[in-house]
């Protein structure tokens, strides 16, 4: 049972590395959202956790203090590299036209 733990924790650790190899700090900080998120609902659902106010509270500043950090280092680089920023946009929008048709 603990290997099979220690293994996940592994694994866990392994793909953030990738993820953060091939993609941005903001990206892992969005992934580990999505991941807190999934866990406690997880936890609520399948395992009875009940969240209490207290709980509740603390997860909403923790996730308001992560989505504010991801929100700051965006704005600082998108001004730090307005015409890379730019054409990312640029693209990203081109991309979406060309999947609505």
């Amino acid at each position: 049972v603990v290997s099979v733990g220690a293994l996940l924790a592994l694994l866990l650790t392994y793909s953030e590395y990738l993820l953060l190899s091939n993609t941005s700090s903001i990206t892992v900080s969005i992934c580990g959202i999505i991941k807190e998120i999934v866990i406690l609902g997880l936890a609520a659902t399948l395992g009875g956790d009940k969240l209490s106010l207290v709980n509740l509270a603390g997860l909403v500043v923790c996730l308001s203090g992560i989505s504010l950090h991801v929100y700051l280092k965006y704005k600082s680089n998108a001004s730090a590299n307005p015409v890379e920023t730019q054409a990312l946009l640029d693209s990203n929008s081109s991309d979406r036209a060309e999947s609505s048709n």
